[in-house]
Formats: structure tokens, C-alpha cells, sequence
């Protein structure tokens, strides 16, 4: 019996061990302020990210991943339209991005506009190459122009994850900080 009892002991500190382990693999981290009451079947925009990572892109995956896990919450965010580029001038300029959709979006009625950043979207480097993601979103009140909301998020995800899957993970623990009632005018 007091053999069974020691297996036991130390099957229970190898267990904790490799549960500890494995928590440390992969972290991550979230500063999310409280938000006030968002109205979901008012008008939303997604402006364009900025892109502060070093992967070209970056801030428009993040963008459609973001306004289909809005959509999955009952809210239709609406892009601001995508240019059309035909060089590769067009397509690095960031500004002339950015200053189109604000020409845009100073025509259209909206309640609320989100915008913020992609500060990482990367594979690490290293044997297993985990995903490294970091985000920051803000919604903005269109007529007020006040802040209503903040977050960021970052994470480091396993090493089979694909990044996508983790930025997922960040929107969506992000997007939860959004306080949006089921029912509401």
C-alpha cells in the first residue's frame, strides 16, 4: 500500500510539473478597459490599422478577422473600401491608405468607428516557431470623437499554432471587453 501511495505522490509532481510547464509555453497578456453600453444594430466602421509589425499586411488580416468575430456577436461592421493598387508605391503607403478611408468615412453616417494597431504578427524563430501576436483596438464615438473604449492583448501561442488561430485568440478575449447587451435600440 505505501507503495502505491508513493507512485501516486510522485505521479502527482510530475503531472503538476508538466501542467506548469506548458503554462508557461505559452503566454499571453490583456489591458481591457470597461466599456460602456455599445449598441450592436447601430452603424460600425473599421478603419484601417496601422501596422507596426515587421509582416507586410498584417493590420488588414487582422482587420477582416475582426470584423467576423464582430459579425458572429450580431454586429455588421462595415469596411472602409479597399484601394485599388496598381503599383508597389501604392501598396506600401501607408498614409495614402489611412487618408482615403478618413475622406471616406467623413461621408458616412456611423455611430462608431474602431481603429488601433497591429504591433505584432510573427512566427518566432526557434525549433517549434510559436505565433506571436499583439493588438490594440479603440472605439471611437464618430460624432463626439471620444474614446468610448481601449484594449490590448498580446500572446505567444504553441508551437503547432498557426497564427491565425492566435489572433484570434486576442480579438476575440479583446472584443469581449465590449460591453454589447443581446437586445438593445
Amino acid at each position: 500500500m505505501k507503495h502505491l501511495i508513493n507512485m501516486f505522490k510522485k505521479s502527482m509532481t510530475g503531472t503538476m510539473l508538466v501542467l506548469f510547464a506548458f503554462s508557461l509555453l505559452s503566454c499571453s497578456q490583456y489591458q481591457i478597459a470597461d466599456s460602456p453600453q455599445i449598441k450592436k444594430n447601430r452603424t460600425w466602421i473599421i478603419m484601417p490599422l496601422d501596422n507596426h509589425s515587421s509582416q507586410p499586411l498584417a493590420s488588414e488580416k487582422v482587420e477582416v478577422i475582426l470584423s467576423a468575430m464582430l459579425y458572429s456577436l450580431g454586429v455588421d461592421a462595415q469596411m472602409y473600401p479597399k484601394i485599388v493598387a496598381t503599383d508597389l508605391v501604392s501598396i506600401l503607403d501607408k498614409e495614402s491608405r489611412k487618408l482615403k478611408a478618413n475622406d471616406w468615412l467623413i461621408t458616412q453616417e456611423a455611430t462608431y468607428v474602431i481603429s488601433g494597431s497591429v504591433n505584432e504578427w510573427h512566427y518566432k524563430s526557434g525549433l517549434d516557431g510559436e505565433p506571436a501576436v499583439g493588438i490594440t483596438l479603440e472605439l471611437i464615438d464618430k460624432i463626439s470623437k471620444m474614446t468610448l473604449w481601449k484594449a490590448t492583448g498580446s500572446r505567444s501561442g504553441w508551437g503547432r499554432e498557426s497564427l491565425t488561430g492566435a489572433g484570434q485568440i486576442v480579438i476575440e478575449e479583446l472584443i469581449d471587453g465590449l460591453e454589447i447587451p443581446e437586445k438593445n435600440d
